[in-house]
């Protein structure tokens, strides 16, 4: 598998997003959280989590990849709360997460509040996970349109994250993919001012994913994200 992962600061004064893409010889794994609390809270909360699935997952054990997979987001989410309640700075943190463990041939996905996973196969972008936001139920009842989404004012209110209550439920999803498919994981810093079609075109633009990686995140800070802004791509490959 070939990874390129960017997390930039944009225009907030801090970055509380954190990543993971492995080393050599590591599981084949990718993350990436956005986390939320304030002052150096939100870092904690996202560093931490990815931390502990990453942890988990290089464990092992028994079960499928989904069962190891909604283990470690239930640690992570064990191991931000506890945290949050016996540090009084850091109440009321939390972090959405995302992540990919994946296999040559499929790969198993997890999310929980609105970062996203993406599916890019055979020219077509795919939405993979469902936003746990206002603005997705919203729009999920057809209540708004999806131009509508992009522009509502509640549209960063997640109704999931990790940390903020004893437990929460993830969103896991189990799909084939093929070789030369390319995995896109972002915090909305990067989606929250494009269309599906320009993340869809900067992935066709480039063939090295390091180059299409950094050309996500100078299109968002182009349209106007205010927010931190991270990605993560993984691409169904050799390194060459």
């Amino acid at each position: 598998m070939i990874y390129a992962a960017r997390s930039v600061t944009g225009k907030r004064a801090n970055n509380e997003d954190s990543v993971y893409v492995p080393k050599y010889g590591e599981i084949s794994l990718a993350v990436v959280a956005d986390g939320m609390g304030g002052h150096s809270a939100g870092n904690v909360a996202s560093a931490m989590a990815v931390e502990t699935v990453a942890a988990e997952l290089k464990k092992g054990g028994a079960g499928s990849p989904s069962t190891l997979v909604k283990s470690a987001v239930n640690r992570a989410n064990t191991a931000v709360y506890d945290y949050a309640r016996a540090h009084s700075e850091c109440r009321g943190m939390g972090t959405t997460l995302v992540l990919a463990l994946v296999f040559k041939t499929r790969f198993v996905a997890a999310n929980v509040g609105d970062s996203r996973l993406y599916h890019y196969h055979a020219g077509k972008l795919t939405q993979i996970t469902a936003d746990h936001s206002y603005v997705a139920e919203l729009l999920a009842s057809g209540y708004i349109t999806k131009e509508e989404a992009l522009r509502h004012p509640r549209r960063n209110l997640i109704t999931r994250a990790l940390g903020t209550r004893a437990s929460e439920k993830a969103d896991v999803f189990e799909c084939a993919w093929e070789e030369n498919d390319i995995l896109l994981l972002c915090s909305d810093g990067l989606y929250s001012e494009l269309e599906d079609k320009a993340l869809l075109e900067m992935i066709e633009k480039y063939k090295n994913i390091e180059d299409a990686c950094d050309a996500l995140v100078r299109l968002a800070l182009d349209a106007g994200s205010t927010d931190n802004v991270s990605a993560v791509l993984v691409k169904n490959g050799e390194v060459w």
